[in-house]
This record gives C-alpha cells, sequence and structure tokens, in this order.
C-alpha cells in the first residue's frame, strides 16, 4: 500500500478585463439609390406559359389561379384522404385545436411532426389525436405540378 500527498494550488486571483472607453467615430453618410418598381408581366418573355392568352380582370381565362407575382408558382396545398379523429371527452366541450402535420412528397404524414396549438389540458387525448394524425392520409401538395413537402394546418372544434 502506498500513500499519497496531494497539494491543489492557490486560487489564481480573478483580474478583471480593463472596462473599454468609448470613442468617438465619424461616419460618412450613405446614400441609397430610389426604389426600382419593376412590373412583372412586362418583364415575361415570349412564348411564355400564359404569355399568348393572360386572360381578363374578371378572373376568366388561362392560367392556375395565381396573379402576376405567383404565375405557375401558385402552392397548392395537401389534400386530406384519410382522417380519423378520436372521440373527444365532455370536459374539452368548446374547446378548438389547430393540428399541425407535415406531409412529404409521397402525402403521408412525418413522423414525430405532429404539433398541437394549443394542447389540451386532457393527455391521453392529446396523445390519441398525435397517434391518429401521424396515419392521417393525403393527397400530396404541389407547386408548379410538382409534388412537395409542406405544413397542413387542420382545425377541430369539439
Amino acid at each position: 500500500m502506498q500513500a499519497l500527498a496531494l497539494r491543489v494550488p492557490p486560487p489564481m486571483p480573478m483580474v478583471p478585463p480593463p472596462v473599454p472607453l468609448p470613442t468617438v467615430e465619424e461616419v460618412e453618410p450613405m446614400e441609397f439609390e430610389p426604389e426600382v418598381s419593376v412590373d412583372p408581366p412586362s418583364l415575361a418573355a415570349e412564348g411564355a406559359p400564359g404569355a399568348a392568352d393572360p386572360g381578363t380582370d374578371d378572373g376568366r381565362g388561362q392560367g392556375d389561379g395565381g396573379d402576376s407575382g405567383d404565375g405557375l408558382n401558385l402552392l397548392v396545398p395537401p389534400t386530406p384522404r384519410g382522417m380519423i379523429i378520436p372521440p373527444a371527452n365532455d370536459e374539452l366541450d368548446g374547446a378548438e385545436i389547430e393540428v399541425w402535420v407535415f406531409v412529404d412528397e409521397e402525402g403521408r404524414v412525418v413522423p414525430d411532426s405532429t404539433r398541437l396549438r394549443p394542447p389540451t389540458s386532457d393527455r391521453s387525448f392529446n396523445e390519441r389525436l398525435i397517434e391518429q394524425a401521424a396515419e392521417w392520409v393525403f393527397v400530396p401538395a404541389r407547386r408548379g405540378g410538382q409534388p412537395i413537402a409542406t405544413w397542413f394546418p387542420y382545425m377541430i372544434s369539439m
């Protein structure tokens, strides 16, 4: 058996850093160019989709429902195909819950993406609702005709 004598060095004194002194510096004023206004339809190339017949002012004509800022990039949200909502209890009468799920490009809810805003006071109902929302099926959202992943809100009123 051996014995060791350990010595701890004395603590180092804490020296505060020096306080910075404020200084005044001259700054040159900057001049900005006036804001440029651009008319998106005037920038459309010849032969672009919808360029031949822009439609009418009353909303009838070619297009996907977007305006000149959206055009073919209009987001078509996901559409529910199969949704099962657990039955509510009497304690939640009059409550409104917004269920947010993230829907992937195939129309499936991404696991662990479900959010309740606000969650109810019934923890078991919240858990059942989250489990059921994970099984919801959608027609996926589309942008420019291509399926995309996006959030989908669903309001439940008790």
